[in-house]
């Protein structure tokens, strides 16, 4: 097994070069190799995944702080390397940090009887995102967490923030996490094809599909704006991805062709749902994100009640820029940071 994954990364090596004989960049930048401490949790249907645990610096109040990423990524979005990391500015600023991974990350540990890929966003934002909640308030000692999401992490937030009425939640933050959707008539109808052929427990290997892509990277993309560098959004096609399930794609494919983010069933509007709630939160957005523009971020402020703040970013900054992009950690971390130091005592609060 080794020996053909060295096997298909010199192959993607050598398609990059002859794809882009006259570049002198590097093919990828990999995250940086990290040794942290984890936190399993359990969740009450049996599976367990992983929070990977940065530790409050000796003397800092170590507030805890949930990190979670976006569809199809692994944390390392989260902590790439260098000053590219929202975990280690937040380490930095004295919180005790946590980035969780859930139900079809690599650390997710299936129920007895094996693994089993029939599992959508109802079920981690209704089993994992609270027995994580659980474990991070039990492990850092604080009534309440904060909560940073990328794009899937943020719109976990919301469904649990909408089941939970705010329960363990001190104050927020989402980036690129879209409420409404804007998809053509062909496509709705294609969606509603994909899921009647494609199995709810099927394994979707969108893993070795982002890798196999990547040689193709030239410029600005789908994935990142001019922010990022191609051998990180290279480095994350290759490291950063992870496979999906069937039943996700569903449910994602649902979105887009109600226009809402929704239950499996159709049912609620998670962001419609969040009337009556009132949690911290500040919403980041990107101009050049054709993941997220703007406008299918903002109606969560329409529902969701408390302080809000608001940081657009312009056309340059694509869905991946917030978290990669060379100035996020000039432009956007300390934005969080302050944010969160704002509200800092919400995690006090019983």
């Amino acid at each position: 097994m080794r020996l053909a994954t060295v096997a298909a990364k010199a192959a993607l090596i050598v398609a990059y070069r002859v794809a882009q004989a006259e570049s002198a960049e590097p093919f990828v930048q990999r995250p940086a190799a990290q040794t942290l401490s984890r936190v399993y949790y359990e969740t009450l249907d049996g599976w367990q995944a992983a929070l990977f645990c940065l530790p409050p610096l000796p003397g800092a109040s170590g507030e805890p702080v949930i990190l979670a990423h976006g569809l199809g990524v692994n944390r390392h979005s989260l902590d790439w390397s260098g000053s590219l990391s929202l975990a280690r500015a937040l380490q930095r600023a004295g919180f005790a940090v946590y980035m969780m991974e859930h139900r079809g990350d690599d650390s997710a540990i299936p129920p007895e009887g094996g693994r089993s890929w029939d599992f959508d966003f109802d079920d981690i934002a209704i089993h994992d995102v609270p027995a994580a909640v659980d474990a991070a308030r039990e492990h850092s000692g604080f009534p309440r967490v904060h909560w940073i999401g990328h794009a899937m992490g943020g719109q976990l937030l919301y469904a649990f923030l909408a089941h939970s009425r705010g329960d363990g939640i001190g104050a927020a933050a989402t980036l690129c996490a879209p409420v409404t959707f804007t998809t053509t008539d062909s496509f709705r109808r294609a969606a509603a094809i994909a899921r009647q052929l494609l199995p709810r427990a099927a394994r979707v290997p969108t893993r070795a599909a982002a890798a196999v892509m990547a040689p193709t990277v030239r410029g600005e993309n789908r994935l990142s704006g001019a922010e990022v560098a191609r051998p990180i959004t290279r480095g994350v096609m290759v490291h950063g991805t992870r496979d999906l399930s069937g039943a996700m794609v569903h449910q994602v494919s649902r979105w887009l062709t109600s226009g809402a983010l929704c239950d499996r069933h159709d049912r609620v509007d998670y962001a419609e749902a969040l009337r009556g709630v009132s949690v911290p939160l500040m919403l980041v957005t990107a101009r050049g994100d054709s993941f997220c523009p703007p406008e299918h971020a903002a109606p969560v402020l329409d529902f969701l009640g408390g302080p809000q703040g608001v940081l657009v970013l312009d056309a340059g900054w694509g869905h991946m820029d917030p978290l990669l992009g060379a100035r996020a950690p000039d432009r956007v971390f300390p934005r969080l940071v302050a944010w969160l130091n704002t509200h800092r005592r919400a995690a006090w609060e019983e």
